[in-house]
Parts: structure tokens; C-alpha cells; sequence
């Protein structure tokens, strides 16, 4: 498509740049339940907004008023293997020193196209970084990069046709998220049902470890496959038949997904294999969400949930009645969520295949 009146401008030309800092150790009360805190962990391939899984205290937010961002600042890491990850707030957030972000000059700038310029940028941003052990791109070099801007008309323009697409997705994570709520409120009308015996974890499943199934080797298919981090991509045939259960082995170690349909699981996941009749994959699923497994991970280079911890760890299982009733409500709430998930990938895979060829290349 034609490109007219595009110019090359460096990102400090299109607002206010501003590194992250971490709150130090000696100031208590720091952390608390006011302002997102930010990380390049926070930041998903593909999601517009980061989910933060710390937050800042009032006073914490204060001491760190000089790096408070507004709603509508795009957040690009740029220290470590993912340099050119981004996200757009939508609401005050601070983040962490990995990430500098941009304050947007409306008169300059729009801050949605903003957020698309950047994370299309955000491969040629990567391969400027300098460094061997730690590879960075400094506030200095982020400042200088060129990045092409058209005028503001041509922004909206772009901006409305991704934005419409990241809405979409951002619609399906409310309503997944309303669902998940009403299925974790029957599990616990379920345990107020009747006494509940304890059991390991071990004694009810078998945790089996996924296939490695790297992008290039993935035929055009619909089987959804399932990363530590939830549906990474498709397939042609399935490893296993669902409903299942995903529990995250390495990178986001202890997370938890539910796949209605038959999916793969790549090698960075545990699928779940009942080990007994009469509990429920439903029961299971959101019981193992409320272990807190992300507490479990090992202290190495790379943090990782050791399948004998998982084991070993004790949960309360209710009636057999109430488990039976469990399954039968959470079910459907479930299989919603299931849905959405593949829906939302489909949507952000079409977000990536259109992105490129709405900006000039190079």
C-alpha cells in the first residue's frame, strides 16, 4: 500500500521518554495494592495491556513519582532476550528498569498508533542492542532510533483497524475472567457441601510432560497448542484428547490452563492424567489455580515447577455428590473460556499478519 508523507523521526520526538526504576529495598511499605508495577514478565507477545503481578503502594508510587506513567504510555522492553516487547497502559503504572517508555505528544502522536508503531518496530529495536552477556538498547539509543511516522489522519486510520481487533480481545479477557469468577464461587459451594478428605496431589493425577513442538515444524491446522503462558499457536493433530488439564513447567512456571477441545502440549508443560474415577477435571483445574504453584518454582537460572512438588502437595477434596454437581455448573463456564481463548488467539494472529503491511518496511 502507498506510504505517502511518512517521516523518519526519532521515538524522543514523539514524547517524553522515561526509564523504569525499581523501589529499593530499605523503603517499607513500598509494594501494596494502588499502582501497577510493570515487568517485562507483565507483558505478553500479542496483548495490548500487561497484567502487573505486583503493584505499588500509594507511598511507594510517590517516591517513584518521577517514573509514574499515564494511561496511554507505550512500555518497550529493552534489556534482556525479549528487547522490543511491548504494551499500552491503561491506567497510572510504574515499571521496572528493563523498560522505557514513551509518554506520547498528542499534538505529534496518537498513543494507540503509538503502541503499534513501536511493537512493529520492536524486531529492528532488538537487533540494535548492544552488548554480549546482557544485551540492551540504553535510553540514548531508544531517544535516537528512527521510526516512521505518518500524519495523524493516516494514525487514526491504522490504529482503528488494529485497535478493533485488540478490543475484541480485550472483550473476550472480561468475560473470561467474569466466568472464571462464577466457576471458582461453585468450588466453593462445593466445599462448603460436606466434609472433604485430603489427598496429595500425586494420588489423584499423573503429571506427563508435553512434546516439543517448535513453530516451524506446525502444520495449518485448528488444535490449539499450549505453552507455559497459555495457546501459543495450531496445529494439525492433537497429543492429547481433551477436556485437559496444562500446568506450566518452565518460563511461567505454575500457571494453570484449561483446553476443552484435544490440544499439544509443547515441552515447557505438564498435561494433567487423572489417576482415580469420580474427580472431576473441572474440580481439579481450579482447585491447582488456587495452590498459588508459581510458589513452588525452583531458585534456578531458569525457574521451574519440579513435577514432585506438584505431587506431593495436599488439597481437600469435597463429596463425591458435590463434585459431581461442580462439574456439571463449572462446565459449561469452562468450556466459554475455552472458546475465548481460541478466538482471542485467531484474533491476534490476524492482528500480526495485517500489522507489516499497514507501515512502509525497513
Amino acid at each position: 500500500m502507498p506510504h505517502g508523507q511518512w517521516l523518519q523521526v526519532p521515538i524522543g520526538d514523539l514524547g517524553r521518554v522515561v526509564t523504569g526504576a525499581t523501589p529499593r529495598s530499605a523503603w517499607d511499605g513500598a509494594w501494596g495494592d494502588d499502582v501497577d508495577f510493570i515487568t517485562p514478565r507483565d507483558q505478553r507477545a500479542g496483548y495490548r495491556t500487561a497484567t502487573a503481578r505486583r503493584r505499588l503502594s500509594a507511598g511507594g508510587a510517590a517516591r517513584l513519582a518521577g517514573r509514574l506513567l499515564p494511561a496511554g504510555t507505550t512500555c518497550v522492553t529493552c534489556i534482556g532476550e525479549t528487547i522490543g516487547k511491548t504494551s499500552l497502559t491503561s491506567q497510572p503504572a510504574v515499571t521496572n528498569q528493563q523498560i522505557n517508555s514513551v509518554v506520547p505528544d498528542q499534538q505529534v502522536v496518537r498513543a494507540p498508533f503509538l503502541y503499534y508503531l513501536l511493537t512493529v518496530c520492536g524486531p529492528r529495536l532488538a537487533q540494535a542492542a548492544s552488548g554480549s552477556a546482557a544485551r540492551i538498547v540504553n535510553k540514548r539509543q531508544f531517544e535516537r532510533f528512527p521510526v516512521p511516522v505518518p500524519p495523524l489522519a493516516e494514525q487514526d486510520r491504522i490504529a482503528g483497524i488494529l485497535g478493533a481487533l485488540d478490543d475484541k480481545v480485550a472483550a473476550n479477557g472480561a468475560t473470561s475472567a467474569t466466568a472464571l469468577d462464577l466457576a471458582d464461587a461453585l468450588l466453593d459451594q462445593a466445599m462448603a457441601a460436606g466434609q472433604a478428605r485430603s489427598c496429595r496431589v500425586g494420588d489423584l493425577v499423573s503429571l506427563r510432560y508435553g512434546r516439543a513442538l517448535p513453530a516451524v515444524a506446525r502444520a495449518p491446522g485448528s488444535v490449539p497448542v499450549y505453552g507455559s503462558g497459555g495457546i501459543v499457536g495450531s496445529h494439525d493433530r492433537a497429543l492429547v484428547t481433551g477436556p485437559g488439564i496444562v500446568v506450566g513447567r518452565k518460563g511461567a512456571a505454575g500457571t494453570v490452563h484449561w483446553s476443552q477441545r484435544d490440544f499439544w502440549p509443547i515441552d515447557t508443560v505438564f498435561y494433567v492424567v487423572p489417576a482415580v474415577t469420580g474427580v472431576p477435571l473441572e474440580f481439579l483445574f481450579l482447585t491447582l489455580r488456587r495452590m498459588g504453584l508459581p510458589s513452588l518454582r525452583g531458585d534456578s537460572a531458569v525457574p521451574g515447577l519440579a513435577r514432585s512438588s506438584l505431587a506431593t502437595s495436599v488439597i481437600r477434596v469435597p463429596p463425591l455428590s458435590a463434585l459431581r454437581d461442580l462439574a456439571q455448573a463449572a462446565g459449561g463456564l469452562l468450556s466459554l473460556r475455552a472458546a475465548l481463548a481460541i478466538e482471542s488467539a485467531q484474533l491476534i494472529s490476524m492482528r500480526a499478519a495485517l500489522l507489516p503491511g499497514l507501515f512502509p518496511a525497513g
